[in-house]
Protein backbone atom coordinates (compact mmCIF):
# COMPACT_ATOMS: atom_id res chain seq x y z
CA UNK A 1 0.00 0.00 0.00
CA UNK A 2 1.09 3.77 -0.47
CA UNK A 3 1.65 5.96 1.85
CA UNK A 4 -0.05 9.05 1.53
CA UNK A 5 2.68 12.47 0.76
CA UNK A 6 2.82 14.35 3.52
CA UNK A 7 1.84 17.61 3.25
CA UNK A 8 4.95 20.31 4.54
CA UNK A 9 5.21 24.22 4.75
CA UNK A 10 8.23 25.59 6.28
CA UNK A 11 9.54 29.08 6.74
CA UNK A 12 12.81 30.80 7.53
CA UNK A 13 12.90 32.76 10.33
CA UNK A 14 15.97 34.93 11.16
CA UNK A 15 16.08 34.44 14.60
CA UNK A 16 17.76 31.86 17.29
CA UNK A 17 15.40 28.73 17.90
CA UNK A 18 15.11 29.43 21.66
CA UNK A 19 12.97 32.78 20.72
CA UNK A 20 11.06 31.16 18.41
CA UNK A 21 10.22 28.24 20.63
CA UNK A 22 9.31 30.27 22.84
CA UNK A 23 6.87 32.18 20.07
CA UNK A 24 5.19 28.99 19.34
CA UNK A 25 4.69 27.78 23.22
CA UNK A 26 3.28 30.72 25.30
CA UNK A 27 0.25 31.94 24.55
CA UNK A 28 0.82 35.29 25.43
CA UNK A 29 3.05 35.18 22.60
CA UNK A 30 1.31 33.19 20.07
CA UNK A 31 -1.09 35.73 20.01
CA UNK A 32 1.04 38.27 18.67
CA UNK A 33 1.24 36.17 15.31
CA UNK A 34 -1.52 33.41 15.33
CA UNK A 35 -4.98 34.00 13.89
CA UNK A 36 -6.62 37.21 14.16
CA UNK A 37 -8.50 39.20 16.81
CA UNK A 38 -11.98 38.17 17.66
CA UNK A 39 -13.28 36.92 21.19
CA UNK A 40 -12.23 33.24 21.50
CA UNK A 41 -8.71 33.51 20.23
CA UNK A 42 -7.28 33.06 23.69
CA UNK A 43 -9.37 30.15 23.97
CA UNK A 44 -8.34 28.39 20.55
CA UNK A 45 -5.03 29.60 21.19
CA UNK A 46 -4.81 27.84 24.26
CA UNK A 47 -6.74 24.52 22.62
CA UNK A 48 -4.21 23.59 19.74
CA UNK A 49 -0.75 24.95 21.44
CA UNK A 50 -1.19 24.16 24.50
CA UNK A 51 -4.14 21.77 25.76
CA UNK A 52 -3.81 19.08 22.64
CA UNK A 53 -0.39 19.93 21.97
CA UNK A 54 2.63 17.37 23.05
CA UNK A 55 5.83 19.23 23.32
CA UNK A 56 9.51 17.98 23.29
CA UNK A 57 11.76 21.34 23.58
CA UNK A 58 13.59 22.41 21.97
CA UNK A 59 12.33 21.74 18.83
CA UNK A 60 9.05 19.81 18.22
CA UNK A 61 5.69 19.61 19.30
CA UNK A 62 2.68 17.47 17.83
CA UNK A 63 -0.37 18.51 17.80
CA UNK A 64 -3.31 16.59 18.22
CA UNK A 65 -4.49 16.41 13.94
CA UNK A 66 -1.33 14.70 13.54
CA UNK A 67 0.77 17.49 12.28
CA UNK A 68 3.80 18.01 13.52
CA UNK A 69 5.92 21.51 13.78
CA UNK A 70 9.33 20.83 13.96
CA UNK A 71 12.56 23.86 14.51
CA UNK A 72 16.10 23.83 12.68
CA UNK A 73 18.11 26.30 14.17
CA UNK A 74 21.66 27.45 13.12
CA UNK A 75 22.95 30.27 14.92
CA UNK A 76 20.76 33.20 14.52
CA UNK A 77 18.62 31.49 12.06
CA UNK A 78 15.85 28.66 12.53
CA UNK A 79 13.90 26.80 9.70
CA UNK A 80 9.97 26.43 11.01
CA UNK A 81 8.20 23.49 9.42
CA UNK A 82 4.63 21.89 10.11
CA UNK A 83 3.83 18.57 8.38
CA UNK A 84 0.61 17.51 8.19
CA UNK A 85 -1.05 14.43 6.71
CA UNK A 86 -2.14 14.81 3.04
CA UNK A 87 -2.22 13.58 -0.34
CA UNK A 88 0.72 15.72 -1.04
CA UNK A 89 -1.47 17.22 -4.04
CA UNK A 90 -1.57 20.96 -5.13
CA UNK A 91 -5.12 21.63 -4.72
CA UNK A 92 -5.85 24.46 -1.87
CA UNK A 93 -5.98 23.11 1.51
CA UNK A 94 -7.20 25.77 3.97
CA UNK A 95 -5.01 24.32 7.06
CA UNK A 96 -2.03 23.96 4.98
CA UNK A 97 -2.33 27.46 3.72
CA UNK A 98 -3.20 29.18 6.84
CA UNK A 99 -0.48 27.66 8.81
CA UNK A 100 1.55 29.33 5.60
CA UNK A 101 0.28 32.78 6.29
CA UNK A 102 0.66 32.30 10.20
CA UNK A 103 4.00 31.07 9.97
CA UNK A 104 4.88 34.42 8.09
CA UNK A 105 3.47 36.71 10.51
CA UNK A 106 5.52 34.90 13.19
CA UNK A 107 8.48 35.54 11.02
CA UNK A 108 7.33 39.56 10.54
CA UNK A 109 6.93 39.59 14.53
CA UNK A 110 10.18 38.12 15.31
CA UNK A 111 12.36 39.71 12.85
CA UNK A 112 10.61 43.53 12.79
CA UNK A 113 9.98 43.00 16.57
CA UNK A 114 7.12 45.96 16.02
CA UNK A 115 5.99 47.71 19.72
CA UNK A 116 3.22 47.22 21.36
CA UNK A 117 0.00 44.64 21.83
CA UNK A 118 -0.97 43.13 18.05
CA UNK A 119 -4.55 44.58 16.76
CA UNK A 120 -5.90 43.35 13.57
CA UNK A 121 -8.36 44.06 11.14
CA UNK A 122 -10.34 40.47 9.59
CA UNK A 123 -12.19 40.65 6.28
CA UNK A 124 -13.76 38.31 3.87
CA UNK A 125 -15.80 38.17 0.98
CA UNK A 126 -15.64 36.46 -2.60
CA UNK A 127 -13.31 37.81 -5.37
CA UNK A 128 -10.92 37.01 -8.40
CA UNK A 129 -7.07 37.03 -7.30
CA UNK A 130 -7.15 39.91 -9.26
CA UNK A 131 -9.99 41.94 -7.83
CA UNK A 132 -8.10 40.87 -4.03
CA UNK A 133 -4.72 41.68 -5.33
CA UNK A 134 -6.01 45.81 -6.39
CA UNK A 135 -7.06 45.83 -2.88
CA UNK A 136 -3.65 45.37 -1.55
CA UNK A 137 -1.93 48.80 -1.29
CA UNK A 138 2.09 48.99 -2.81
CA UNK A 139 4.57 48.52 -0.37
CA UNK A 140 7.29 45.50 0.66
CA UNK A 141 6.40 42.41 -0.58
CA UNK A 142 6.85 39.85 2.09
CA UNK A 143 5.64 37.10 0.94
CA UNK A 144 4.07 35.18 -2.73
CA UNK A 145 2.93 31.91 -3.55
CA UNK A 146 -0.03 30.45 -5.40
CA UNK A 147 -3.16 31.50 -2.72
CA UNK A 148 -1.47 33.60 -0.64
CA UNK A 149 0.15 37.23 -0.90
CA UNK A 150 1.61 39.40 1.69
CA UNK A 151 2.99 43.17 1.52
CA UNK A 152 4.19 45.56 4.72
CA UNK A 153 2.82 49.49 3.30
CA UNK A 154 4.13 52.27 4.16
CA UNK A 155 2.83 52.51 7.92
CA UNK A 156 4.47 48.77 8.38
CA UNK A 157 0.99 46.96 8.53
CA UNK A 158 1.41 43.28 7.62
CA UNK A 159 -1.56 43.03 5.25
CA UNK A 160 -2.32 39.17 4.63
CA UNK A 161 -4.84 38.43 1.28
CA UNK A 162 -5.63 34.80 1.21
CA UNK A 163 -8.24 33.16 -1.61
CA UNK A 164 -9.33 29.80 -2.02
CA UNK A 165 -8.80 29.64 -5.78
CA UNK A 166 -5.14 30.54 -7.46
CA UNK A 167 -4.39 34.21 -7.30
CA UNK A 168 -3.92 33.98 -10.92
CA UNK A 169 -7.38 32.43 -11.89
CA UNK A 170 -10.14 34.46 -13.16
CA UNK A 171 -13.02 32.26 -10.73
CA UNK A 172 -14.51 34.43 -8.25
CA UNK A 173 -13.89 32.27 -4.52
CA UNK A 174 -13.83 33.10 -0.99
CA UNK A 175 -10.84 35.29 -0.18
CA UNK A 176 -9.76 37.27 2.79
CA UNK A 177 -7.50 39.91 4.37
CA UNK A 178 -5.73 40.47 7.34
CA UNK A 179 -4.21 43.76 8.71
CA UNK A 180 -1.77 43.22 11.07
CA UNK A 181 -0.74 46.32 13.13
CA UNK A 182 0.96 46.86 16.63
CA UNK A 183 0.95 49.49 19.66
CA UNK A 184 -2.68 50.92 18.72
CA UNK A 185 -4.98 51.79 21.24
CA UNK A 186 -8.13 51.83 21.47
CA UNK A 187 -9.36 55.11 18.73
CA UNK A 188 -6.32 54.54 16.41
CA UNK A 189 -7.15 50.71 16.26
CA UNK A 190 -11.08 51.48 15.32
CA UNK A 191 -10.04 54.09 12.60
CA UNK A 192 -8.01 51.47 11.24
CA UNK A 193 -10.90 48.64 11.34
CA UNK A 194 -13.33 51.97 9.69
CA UNK A 195 -10.64 52.20 7.19
CA UNK A 196 -9.98 48.77 5.89
CA UNK A 197 -14.03 48.07 6.15
CA UNK A 198 -14.87 50.89 3.41
CA UNK A 199 -11.48 50.24 1.17
CA UNK A 200 -12.76 46.02 0.98
CA UNK A 201 -16.52 46.93 0.38
CA UNK A 202 -15.23 49.63 -2.60
CA UNK A 203 -12.60 47.27 -3.75
CA UNK A 204 -14.62 43.52 -3.73
CA UNK A 205 -17.49 43.33 -5.95
CA UNK A 206 -20.85 43.23 -4.66
CA UNK A 207 -22.10 39.97 -3.32
CA UNK A 208 -24.96 37.84 -5.47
Amino acid sequence: MIEPEALTVEVAVAAPIDRVWAALTEPAEIRRWFGWDYDGLSDEIRHIFVDHAERFPPDRMAMADGSEIVLAGDGGRTLVRVVMPGDGDDAFNLILEGWRAFFEQLRFLLERQPVGPRRTVYLTGAATGAQLLAALPAGEQWHRSGYLRMVVDGDGRLLTALAEQPLDAGEVAPVSLTVTSYGLDDDAAARLRDEWNSRWHAALPPAP
